[in-house]
């Protein structure tokens, strides 16, 4: 088992560097009306953000969301750039058993298509900031009865982003039901450049390595058998060091087309 998990680790790592966000701003100062709410007003709030710097090609984008106070229930959110629009929240909790929502109050969270659980679900999204959920995604009036929020699927997702990163982003989020005042105290992107095409094969060549060394030790059969002392798995540094020696050679490739 210990011998089985060395590899994988090091399949992780060397696929790291594809599942890491290239460019990570956070915005905390400077908000309209010091990123109170107002209540109850359908022309909301919003706050409009200039990059320069990010990736060129959006592979991905999560946004980190954090507010405080208010009705988590009367809350719709939406975030725009060039072409791209995705709705966050949606009147967490609203369906046509609960119209008003969920009545918890403040959250701090990650949105992220690829999370399991949608955060129009989440009774109480809140801490450890680390906590994922997808966003809302439901493009439909926040005024809607609850019975359209419950047949109306999520299609208003972040994958909507595409393109250069570079230029205005525009959170925008309205409190559409009087009681309660939330605050925007934070709100953040997290952005991954589409992957280079070296760092295409490079994931590619360690995953045929890995295949390579688990059917080595499987070749005489279904049974698992016992690696030998002197084995790959059994030396760290011999596995890094054909890894690396396979890396040069790829990027040598690369280097000549």
């Amino acid at each position: 088992m210990k011998r089985t998990t060395l590899i994988f680790a090091f399949l992780l790592l060397a696929l790291a560097r594809s599942a890491q966000a290239d460019f990570s701003p956070t915005f905390s100062t400077g908000f309209q009306n010091g990123g109170v709410i107002p209540d109850g007003v359908l022309t909301g709030w919003s706050d409009t953000r200039t990059l320069s710097g990010a990736p060129t090609a959006i592979g991905d984008v999560n946004v980190r969301l954090s507010l405080s106070g208010g009705w988590n229930g009367d809350l719709y959110a939406y975030l725009v750039h060039n072409s791209g629009f995705a709705v966050l929240l949606n009147r967490v909790g609203r369906t046509g058993a609960n119209e008003p929502g969920f009545g918890t109050a403040g959250m701090n969270v990650t949105l992220d298509d690829s999370a399991l659980l949608n955060i129009h679900d989440v009774s109480a999204p809140g801490t450890p900031p680390t906590y994922s959920y997808a966003p809302d995604g439901r493009n439909i009036s926040p005024l809607s009865s609850g019975s359209l929020f419950d047949s109306t699927s999520a299609t208003a997702l972040l994958s909507s982003f595409t393109g250069n990163a570079n230029g205005n982003w525009t959170l925008f989020v309205a409190d559409v039901s009087g009681g309660g005042v939330s605050t925007v105290t934070s709100w953040g992107l997290d952005i991954a450049a589409v992957p280079e095409p070296a760092s295409i094969i490079e994931g590619m060549v360690a995953v045929l390595f890995l295949g390579g060394v688990v059917g080595l030790y499987r070749r005489k059969g279904a049974k698992a058998q016992p690696l030998p002392a002197t084995g790959i798995a059994s030396q760290p540094s011999a596995l890094a060091a054909q890894f690396s020696a396979w890396r040069q050679v790829v990027n040598k490739w690369l280097d000549a087309v």
